[in-house]
């Protein structure tokens, strides 16, 4: 399990840290300087093959387009998957870049030393909910950690009613929906939980795959879209889906909940908690690898669920063409006037990366070479 700087932070919330913690990212005294990456359109068609989350290959999707007019020998094209194929498609040279809502292991990281995170945007991910007459819903991670448990099985529970005194809830079983694939968005969900509740924490713990509790009635799906769809079809559902879903998720007619962060406000991700808890990561060194969580940011208004979208790329490519169009596309894409821009980001509900990361991730982006 890997302890950067906003995981180990997720544990001292949770009331423990990993033996680990010795092992952290180091953070530099000070951020790169006259860093120089070279760009440019290759002399022969590139075609940057990608894997992985599901939760940024909407994003993906949109800079298509906008890219190959800018670049006519860069051709993107992703495919998604789940994060842990897209880190393990990446590890093996299936790919060009793997998606991911996770950063590396640090298993992953020592084992993979040429394989480096870039970050290119900032997600969120919702918990929706079906349950018809329900339109306004708080919960907080601790309980939805009972839920996902089984230790809580009706919405008419007193520890769901004490959250929300002036909601009418039925008296109907949880449904838990998760993911069956290796996904960042379990990642992050889990990484919540534990953060909430020490009985989740000292259990399944968090990854991109963890040893679920059994529920009865638990069902499964594989994918953003499918989560949706299942936890549509299912009365009573619970559900975690990444940000750019909300759209599918809101024809579905399921709810989404107000989370409970770590001020006690209640919220729903929105380009202005999403931004808020940007700011306050904002303010704390970043690990000179780049992997960190903003999970349970501080802040008033931060809203719990927030993290970084991640493309795995190897820094050693096989040749000049291939390692100029992945530097080309990785400072486009975290260009605010190019694929970082407001059109493209708030298609899919992201927001733009903090000013004070873009020096180690153009200092990243410069050691892809041949």
């Amino acid at each position: 399990m890997n302890t950067p700087r906003g995981t180990a932070r997720l544990l001292l919330v949770a009331g423990a840290l990993l033996a680990s913690l010795a092992c952290q990212s180091a953070a530099p005294r000070a951020a790169p300087t006259n860093v120089t990456v070279a760009v440019g359109d290759p002399g022969r068609l590139v075609t940057l093959t990608e894997s992985g989350s599901s939760l940024v290959l909407p994003y993906l999707q949109r800079m298509v387009a906008p890219l190959r007019s800018d670049y006519p020998n860069i051709a993107l094209a992703p495919a998604g998957g789940g994060s842990g194929k897209g880190v393990s498609d990446a590890i093996s040279g299936a790919v060009v870049m793997g998606g991911s809502d996770a950063y590396l292991s640090d298993g992953q990281a020592a084992q993979n030393p040429d394989l480096l995170d870039i970050p290119i945007a900032i997600s969120a991910q919702a918990v929706n909910y079906n349950l018809p007459g329900v339109n306004d819903l708080r919960l907080s991670g601790d309980v939805i950690a009972r839920m996902y448990e089984g230790r809580i099985t009706t919405w008419n529970d007193p520890a769901i009613a004490k959250l929300n005194p002036d909601v009418s809830l039925p008296a109907i079983a949880i449904v838990p929906v998760r993911r069956s694939d290796a996904s960042g968005d379990t990642f992050l969900f889990t990484a919540f939980l534990t953060a909430a509740n020490a009985d989740w924490r000292d259990g399944p713990a968090y990854s991109t795959t963890v040893t679920w509790p059994s529920v009865q009635g638990e069902l499964t799906a594989s994918g953003n879209a499918a989560m949706v769809q299942v936890c549509g079809q299912a009365q009573g559902c619970i559900a975690y889906v990444g940000i750019s879903s909300e759209n599918l998720a809101t024809s579905a007619r399921l709810g989404e909940a107000r989370l409970q962060n770590r001020a006690g406000k209640f919220l729903q991700p929105t380009p202005a908690t999403i931004t808020a808890a940007r700011t306050a990561a904002g303010a704390a060194p970043i690990p000179a690898d780049l992997r960190t969580s903003l999970i349970d940011e501080d802040g008033e208004q931060s809203y719990p669920i927030v993290n970084y979208e991640y493309l795995m790329v190897k820094s050693q490519q096989p040749d000049a063409d291939t390692a100029l169009a992945v530097r080309t596309y990785l400072s486009w894409a975290i260009d605010a006037g190019k694929g970082s821009s407001p059109a493209n980001l708030g298609a899919v509900g992201f927001v733009g990366l903090p000013t004070s990361i873009l020096p180690w991730v153009r200092a990243a982006i410069a050691r892809v070479k041949t």
